[in-house]
């Protein structure tokens, strides 16, 4: 489980893995991810926030994904969100989720 603050600057470490928990190789993806907002529509972040391990020997399929603070501060807060990326690796793509894999904090104590 990730837990972050709306308005953090946050780094994720992800690993893609096909059905049986197998990491898959990234070497050459690009990256989109997707994690859903406050109002029901995902917020999208591209392929310049994204970076893959570049051993993909010892660290095959792990993956970062860079968020700033305005990108924090525009997630929804509630737990239990998924991450679901979308990877292309030689022309095809695959989707990657993280269910129930964050919770995303308000930044300031609740009345």
């Amino acid at each position: 489980m990730i837990i972050i603050s709306q308005g953090d600057n946050a780094i994720l470490t992800l690993i893609a893995q096909n059905g049986d928990g197998t990491p898959i190789n990234l070497t050459g993806a690009s990256f989109s991810t997707q994690i859903m907002g406050p109002t029901g529509t995902p917020v999208v972040f591209g392929n310049s926030q994204h970076t893959a391990n570049p051993d993909q020997v010892d660290f095959t399929g792990y993956f970062t994904l860079t968020l700033a603070q305005t990108d924090t501060a525009n997630l929804g807060a509630g737990s239990n969100k998924e991450i679901v990326t979308l990877i292309t690796l030689n022309s095809n793509q695959v989707s990657f989720h993280g269910v129930a894999q964050l919770t995303v904090l308000y930044n300031q104590p609740m009345n």
